[in-house]
């Protein structure tokens, strides 16, 4: 369950980033106007992404833990957790019934 809502918030982020098309016509955009030299554009547009891989690690970051915080509040366990809890019992059933 947790993956299930972690994977739909980031489809949404992914579908939120901008395509380098879009920076690089931005950055155009920005020549154009003289804000911006042409020998500039590779070094702005690799700037831009990576501020934008920053920020999206950040969220991504920031989703998990409060994804995370409240299933604990409301007391739903992670599947990993119970996979765990699962396998101790197996193995404990196994050493009980092997005595």
């Amino acid at each position: 369950m947790l993956d299930l809502i972690k994977k739909s918030i980031y489809l949404g982020l992914g579908a939120a980033t901008v395509s380098k098309e879009k920076i690089e016509s931005l950055v155009d955009e920005l020549i154009e106007k003289g804000q911006l030299s042409k020998d500039k554009k590779t070094e702005a547009v690799k700037e831009i992404f990576e501020k934008i891989e920053k920020e999206e690690k950040e969220i991504k970051t920031k989703i998990d833990n409060t994804v995370t915080e409240t299933m604990k509040k409301i007391g739903i366990v992670a599947k990993s957790e119970y996979d765990n809890l699962l396998k101790r019992v197996e193995e404990l059933e196994r050493k009980i019934t092997n005595k």
